[in-house]
């Protein structure tokens, strides 16, 4: 499913969206998220879309900063608001696409209009069953609890593809 940590191709910057922090809240994964030692990104216009309870999650690592939200100025707002999309995105969508191409960055989502225009920007894209994979695979998480994730999300979340999870929990279980 996916490369090995080391390798060049393993991000280190990341920018996220508010599906894979709701995820990662919902299986109790954002502080071994956090562990991994990612630059984590996100815009204001993800926060805002959290309700108390998941900003208060979040609040710790902002204020850490090891999640930066980032904000953007009237031009950059004007840009975002302009950019074409395939997909007709959210405003919200298009601003963390654009973070995510002005750093160069990984972009993790689960939304598939986001999937659709990265795939046609050709821009490194990844979601929450990676996420879980790769706490996993760096010791985040132990087999158990990785797999008890991954069983609460095919549950849980219907957006997610459940051939990749249960072929994560096949990998996981055989070790």
């Amino acid at each position: 499913m996916t490369s090995d940590p080391g390798s060049p191709k393993y991000p280190v910057l990341v920018v996220t969206d508010t599906s894979v922090f709701i995820d990662l809240m919902d299986v109790g994964a954002l502080v071994p998220f956090f562990a991994l030692g990612f630059e984590v990104h996100t815009t204001l216009f993800v926060v805002d879309e959290l309700n108390a309870e998941q900003y208060a999650q979040l609040l710790p690592f902002i204020g850490s900063r090891a999640l930066v939200v980032d904000q953007f100025d009237g031009a950059t707002m004007l840009l975002v608001e302009a950019m074409e999309t395939r997909a007709g995105l959210s405003f919200t969508d298009r601003s963390i696409i654009h973070l995510a191409l002005l750093l160069k960055a990984t972009l993790l989502s689960g939304d598939g209009g986001i999937r659709k225009e990265c795939a046609a920007r050709q821009m490194q894209l990844h979601g929450s069953i990676w996420v879980v994979e790769i706490l996993w695979m760096r010791g985040l998480l132990p087999p158990v609890p990785a797999i008890t994730c991954l069983e609460y999300l095919r549950a849980h979340n219907p957006r997610l593809p459940v051939a990749d999870i249960d072929a994560l929990v096949e990998r996981i279980r055989t070790g």
